[in-house]
């Protein structure tokens, strides 16, 4: 008997903590729509298979988006490229992920021309992100950018410099085949070998992420890095996006090592 009242008030127990479960689920506060917040269809109906600027208020800095059909997105900013994926919320929210981040899905709120991004608040206090505008069918991206589209793998600054620093290189370049083996020092300081003959200069790298050598006498060349598979590749960047192949990296060697 006791055992039967313990099993009956055990269940009863599970009863009460799953229905107060449930009414918690059910009277979860819900995020309040702002006048002009549009619906998942209107969402997809205006970004699926368009290109558009994404620009803040009052600040010159944007980027530019392409919302392809299958799901994938582009973001160039700064001629930066990055890919990852998109999709919208049946509750009317505009989900961008994109490698290396994550970020929560946005209210698109429309005035005008302009689509403008919130992020949502359940006191409906929504903060205003950044606002789409300029829309175009298919892949604009550059014509949109206001800088050169870089390729795919272009590294940034850090990444150039941590690459480059204290290694000893090899590299060959694409014109005519030359093979050189030259050591970036922490300091900025270069030597290169090259057919028994060595050369001395200075290497930088600039805030566009471009890495600079002024070997001697000869005049500064910038240029991008690209990490295409598992190889490094040196670009010349051209304004009509079709950058030039220069130098191929085949070897990273720590330290001085000639």
């Amino acid at each position: 008997m006791m055992r039967s009242l313990k099993i009956g008030f055990s269940l009863s127990v599970i009863t009460v903590l799953l229905f107060a479960h449930q009414y918690a689920m059910a009277e979860k506060p819900s995020v309040i729509m702002p006048d002009g917040a549009l619906n998942a269809e209107q969402i997809k109906g205006q970004f699926t298979g368009k290109s558009t600027v994404a620009k803040v208020a009052d600040k010159e800095r944007a980027e530019v988006y392409y919302f392809a059909e299958d799901g994938s997105v582009i973001e160039a900013r700064d001629g930066f490229q990055k890919t990852g994926k998109w999709s919208v919320r049946d509750d009317g929210r505009l989900c961008i992920d994109l490698k290396g981040e994550h970020r929560d899905c946005r209210l698109i709120i429309k005035e005008g021309n302009n689509y403008h991004q919130y992020a949502a608040k359940l006191d409906g206090n929504h903060r205003y992100e950044q606002t789409y505008s300029d829309f175009r069918d298919g892949n604009q991206l550059p014509k949109l950018s206001p800088k050169p589209l870089l390729p795919f793998g272009t590294l940034k600054k850090k990444q150039v410099v941590k690459l480059f620093s204290d290694q000893t290189v090899e590299s060959v370049t694409a014109s005519k085949s030359r093979v050189s083996h030259t050591y970036y020092a922490p300091d900025g300081a270069v030597e290169q070998v090259r057919n028994g003959t060595k050369r001395y200069g200075k290497w930088r790298v600039r805030s566009d992420a471009r890495i600079c050598l002024q070997m001697e006498d000869r005049e500064e060349k910038c240029r991008i890095i690209v990490k295409e598979g598992d190889e490094y590749k040196k670009y010349i960047v051209k304004k009509n996006g079709h950058h030039q192949h220069s130098v191929s990296y085949r070897k990273f060697a720590p330290g001085k090592q000639f």
